[in-house]
């Protein structure tokens, strides 16, 4: 088990007896240390550092109050507790005592019990304020490797601490600034008033602390630093005002980002407004021209073509339906990429279904397809009117891809808080290593016979997204064929 070791105290006297009374009523106790003079004694004090010292006041060469005023002023050293051993009474020699740092007297020959309580009480304090010191130091350690900057200003804006983390940023030594005023040394010159007044509120109460603010800053080099700035007020036990604690953090490469991000946004904007332009002047001069194409087509049909001709009108005729069903998808897909939120409302989507049903039984006909299983049931979803587009889209594609003589279902499966809408057709199927991809836009599965762009599934899939639901296909389970099905929010009355 480890021994604690004893508190030194050091005996400055050049009396014998007055050293071996005091070594004999101490060394039970504590380690004495013993220096005939002043000048042996300091040399002591500054190897050993005693806890305590018992300065005899008349000693020959350096007296008690030099010895003892030359201790105070020494750095590690002001804070050891002095005795002063003294014959002498007089009230000026006390006052001397005490204007060179003395923290008590005791008259010669020392009374053993008046010295134990003496020493005791000087100790104890000792202990305080080591104790004080080590959490101070602790703490000033921890500030010097904060990633901030930390300086304490006085009432005058003098510098009189700073942290590591600052003195690296500055680009200085601590010792060159202290006591150095703040906002002449390192505040830009635009902003030193403006800081001026802000620290002058501050003491007079006109400014909440810690309340966040900017301003630059110049390194040793000249460089301007931009800071986020919070300041708190210091204040002593009396309430009295003692200074400004001030914390920054550079955010000058921060600014630089947020500046460009802000370009980049405004840039981004700037594209979109001309995206929309560009897509809306695209869409408005080529449905001319595809119009009068088809228009003239028409014409020709009444001319009485024969069958060679018949064909070419009809060819045109195919080719203008799709050009004319590219460019309006096209536009409407590079439309709903520029949204990003959507408002919801309370559908009728048996309503809509039958809606867009009417709308596409000329075509259904001529292929002689059959539509069964219409939902009878009304059902309401949460949701956007665009999500017409969908039904649109997956009832055009089932149509277009589905052999002559075929049935197409819908169906509406209610489940939860969720509807889920299936279009079911009995064309060739979609393989299982292209499902991924179908509803990418511009990617399309080759069919015979069938041109078509792959628009149709990716407006789909974009209207989807933005009413945060899913879309899908599989296969038809009662023969060839597939099932496209997508969800819906439920509406409540």
């Amino acid at each position: 088990m480890l021994k604690c070791s004893k508190r030194k105290i050091l005996i400055i006297d050049d009396e014998k007896i007055n050293v071996m009374l005091l070594s004999s009523y101490l060394s039970d106790d504590y380690e004495v240390l013993i220096a005939s003079s002043g000048e042996a004694g300091l040399e002591i004090v500054k190897k050993e550092e005693p806890d305590l010292i018992l300065l005899d006041v008349v000693m020959p060469g350096k007296d008690g109050f030099e010895i003892c005023k030359i201790i105070k002023k020494e750095y590690k050293l002001d804070f050891i507790p002095v005795i002063m051993l003294t014959s002498l009474t007089s009230r000026d020699d006390h006052q001397r005592g005490i204007e060179v740092g003395a923290d008590d007297f005791l008259k010669k020959p020392a009374d053993r019990f008046e010295l134990d309580k003496k020493i005791t009480s000087l100790l104890r304090i000792k202990d305080q304020h080591d104790s004080l010191l080590t959490e101070l130091d602790r703490t000033h350690r921890y500030l010097d490797y904060v990633g901030i900057l930390i300086a304490v200003l006085d009432p005058e804006c003098r510098l009189i601490h700073i942290n590591k983390k600052g003195t690296d940023i500055l680009g200085c030594n601590r010792k060159n600034i202290i006591n150095r005023d703040w906002i002449d040394l390192f505040v830009a010159e635009s902003y030193a008033d403006q800081v001026q007044r802000r620290y002058k509120n501050l003491q007079e109460g006109q400014i909440k602390q810690n309340e966040y603010h900017e301003y630059p800053i110049r390194t040793i080099t000249g460089k301007e630093r931009l800071f986020k700035w919070y300041d708190s007020v210091l204040k002593n036990e009396e309430g009295n005002f003692t200074g400004i604690l001030i914390s920054g953090e550079d955010i000058t490469e921060k600014r630089k980002d947020e500046i460009k991000l802000q370009e980049y946004a405004s840039q981004l904007e700037r594209s979109n407004e001309l995206k929309d332009l560009f897509t809306d002047v695209l869409r408005h001069d080529l449905l001319n021209p595809a119009g009068l194409i088809k228009s003239f087509s028409e014409l020709l049909e009444d001319t009485d073509p024969n069958d060679r001709q018949k064909r070419i009108i009809e060819s045109i005729n195919r080719s203008t339906v799709k050009l004319i069903e590219l460019i309006e998808g096209a536009s409407q897909l590079a439309k709903l990429g520029a949204i990003d939120k959507i408002a919801f409302v309370k559908c009728d989507i048996t309503s809509m279904i039958q809606d867009v049903v009417n709308n596409y039984v000329p075509d259904m006909d001529k292929k002689d397809i059959v539509l069964a299983d219409l939902p009878e049931s009304t059902f309401h979803a949460l949701a956007n009117p665009m999500i017409e587009g969908v039904f649109t889209n997956l009832l055009s594609n089932a149509i277009k891809y589905s052999p002559n003589g075929s049935i197409i279902k819908i169906k509406i499966d209610n489940s939860g808080d969720k509807l889920k809408v299936s279009f079911i057709d009995q064309g060739d199927g979609i393989p299982g290593i292209e499902r991924s991809n179908i509803f990418e836009r511009f990617k399309r599965l080759h069919k015979e016979n069938v041109q078509g762009s792959g628009i149709g599934l990716a407006i789909v899939k974009r209207i989807q997204d933005l009413h945060d639901e899913e879309v899908g296909v599989t296969d038809n389970p009662e023969g060839k064929g597939s099932i496209f099905w997508f969800t819906l929010k439920k509406a409540y009355n």
